[in-house]
């Protein structure tokens, strides 16, 4: 249940609840500092990609989750949640995405230190 086991130079993995909290086909949103991440369990791995959409100061968790995507409450624009890609207009610019992994049945994401 990883994402991706990486963790990027200069990030540390951060606590962010029991997987319990996020059943299949859910998502949620977590403020971490100054991140706002948006956390989904797809098909029983987690994904987290930047909670807000980057054609307009939306809360992608306020959207539609389908499958591994993400449809913008606002204007419809639509998010990979594996790569954080920008699938439709009017977004054009992808979202950030994060290395997630289950620890001890913890999640946990990495995030930049200096970010935090």
């Amino acid at each position: 249940m990883v994402s991706d086991m990486r963790n990027p130079a200069g990030s540390t993995w951060v606590d962010i609840g029991v997987i319990e909290d996020l059943p299949l086909g859910t998502m949620k949103r977590v403020d971490l500092g100054r991140h706002r991440i948006l956390v989904a369990n797809v098909e029983g791995t987690p994904l987290a990609v930047a909670d807000t959409c980057t054609h307009e100061d939306a809360s992608l968790s306020m959207g539609a989750l389908k499958g591994d995507k993400v449809k913008c409450p606002l204007h419809g624009s639509r998010f990979c949640l594996r790569s954080g890609r920008a699938l439709d207009e009017p977004a054009q610019v992808d979202l950030e995405s994060y290395s997630v992994r289950l620890s001890n049945g913890r999640l946990e994401v990495a995030i930049n230190r200096n970010d935090s």
